[in-house]
């Protein structure tokens, strides 16, 4: 008996440690701790006026997850989540930058030459930041608009 029980607490923990599949289960597994904040589409189209990044002129709608107070392995251990997420749901990873302490993974659905779905994944300074939006580019709009972006701003982004 001790056994069969032994056997199911290992069964549940090894379960509940596997990369999440899709990003259902991502958010799913760190509901307890982060904050989703669906972007309106007045708040995106503000921060269109306000800033100079070309990225934010094809976004129709995002959230954005935040998990803070998160140290090293915390954070890698998200990342790494992240990737699994948008591998399993067939997401194209474009980008995996590391500027001092700081990583942007992008990746990106595409479908018919256009790119529908754009996850942006930064961490650092004790913090992990998710951006899930809906879009309407191309690959090479993509890439431009990500030429544009100053990677140093990193740590202010995640202050």
């Amino acid at each position: 008996m001790n056994k069969i029980i032994t056997l199911f607490v290992l069964l549940i923990t090894i379960s509940s440690c596997s990369a999440p599949k899709n990003m259902n289960e991502f958010y799913d597994k760190y509901d307890k701790q982060s904050t989703i904040i669906p972007l309106p589409k007045f708040a995106i189209n503000l921060a269109k006026k306000n800033t100079d990044l070309k990225i934010l002129e094809y976004i129709n709608s995002a959230k954005v997850f935040i998990i803070t107070d998160a140290g090293k392995a915390k954070q890698n251990s998200v990342m790494k989540n992240l990737t699994a997420a948008t591998k399993g749901e067939n997401y194209e990873q474009m980008v995996k930058l590391k500027v001092k302490k700081n990583n942007l993974n992008a990746a990106y659905l595409e479908d018919k030459d256009q790119i529908n779905q754009l996850i942006l994944g930064v961490n650092g300074l004790r913090k992990v930041l998710v951006i899930d939006s809906k879009v309407n580019l191309t690959k090479e709009q993509l890439e431009e608009a990500l030429d544009n972006v100053d990677l140093s701003e990193l740590e202010d982004i995640l202050k």
